[in-house]
């Protein structure tokens, strides 16, 4: 009667432990795509999201444990770049899933325009 009981509580710790895993995998893999994404200057949206189709079929590859599926969207607008993945561990029927989101900008114009305001700040406090 015990023996049972302890390998059904071992099965499953070790389903929970794929689902915990898969669940955390997933929200950094969708957070990580919609970055890349969001981080590419001077490009239209449909680049951008070719870009991130292209890498989501790298990143989401066989490394998610137990999963029967992996589906996964992509969303890229002027503004924004949003990843969206979810999944099922297999014999369990658990559902997992993630969405990343990230605002579209460009580094290098963000730091020209902070050292432009540091600079105008820096002349205001000098008169």
């Amino acid at each position: 009667m015990v023996m049972p009981l302890v390998l059904a509580v071992t099965g499953l710790i070790f389903y929970l432990t794929f689902f915990l895993y898969n669940q955390c995998v997933v929200a950094q893999d969708t957070y990580i795509l919609a970055m890349r994404g969001s981080l590419q200057c001077g490009k239209d949206a449909e680049e951008i999201k070719r870009q991130v189709l292209t890498e989501s079929r790298q990143r989401f590859g066989t490394k998610y444990v137990g999963a029967s599926f992996l589906e996964h969207r992509e969303e890229v607008d002027k503004t924004a770049v949003a990843v969206e993945a979810r999944g099922a561990i297999a014999q369990a029927g658990w559902k997992f899933g993630a969405k990343g989101e990230a605002q579209r900008l460009c580094p290098v114009k963000c730091i020209r325009e902070v050292r432009l305001a540091k600079k105008i700040m820096q002349r205001l406090e000098n008169h």
